[in-house]
């Protein structure tokens, strides 16, 4: 795949973030810097988390301050939008879900150049497309999405995992790519618009009430 190719996905995904960020941030009624703190926390916290980790500097926005810049162009446009036509929630989700699915493997990338192993691979992956949408939520003093609604971590482990998978049996990392975030953003939307979760620990007195 043609580095500009891989560079469109990562700013599409920084605005997707944002946008997510940004949308969750309207939703508490924050103002246009809280917008935008909450913005930058979704689409650089989960890529800052992992580069700090792995040792890799300079942070993935320091090097490129492009994306810094991409988020904030993306955050701005969502509050000037918002205040024009109201955004349903299912649109937060449905940005968030495409940003899980091309952040996923791109943390997945970023571990595999640096030569870790595919289990480190695989949860740096993991932490690259959750860590912003936790801290997002934190801040907002939200229950993390993670925690409690649809397939969410599980859609990411899956389709980083085929990623792995079908590299590991000699196919291309364009099509290895491809199919894990394809594999990602199916079943992230199946779990939202179907309702599909994974069981929650209820206590005895939870059911009784």
């Amino acid at each position: 795949m043609s580095s500009s190719i891989i560079a469109f996905l990562d700013f599409f995904g920084i605005a997707v973030f944002a946008i997510s960020g940004a949308l969750t941030a309207g939703h508490k009624k924050l103002d246009i810097f809280g917008v935008m703190v909450v913005a930058l926390i979704t689409c650089l916290g989960g890529g800052t988390l992992r580069d700090l980790i792995l040792d890799a500097h300079p942070v993935v926005w320091i090097e490129n301050t492009a994306y810094l810049f991409v988020g904030i162009l993306a955050a701005f446009a969502t509050f000037v939008v918002v205040r024009l036509h109201r955004m349903p929630m299912r649109m937060l989700e449905v940005c968030d879900a495409i940003g899980l699915a091309f952040f996923t493997i791109s943390g997945i990338q970023k571990a595999q150049s640096l030569g870790y192993s595919p289990e480190i691979m695989l949860l740096m992956g993991l932490m690259t497309g959750v860590a912003g949408g936790i801290m997002r939520d934190v801040v907002c003093n939200e229950i993390p999405l993670i925690f409690h609604k649809e397939i969410y971590a599980l859609a990411a482990i899956a389709g980083g995992a085929s990623f792995l998978v079908l590299q590991h049996f000699g196919f291309s990392s364009e099509v290895s790519m491809i199919i894990g975030m394809f594999t990602i953003l199916t079943l992230r939307l199946t779990g939202i618009f179907m309702g599909l979760a994974l069981p929650a620990f209820l206590f005895s007195e939870d059911e009784r009430e």
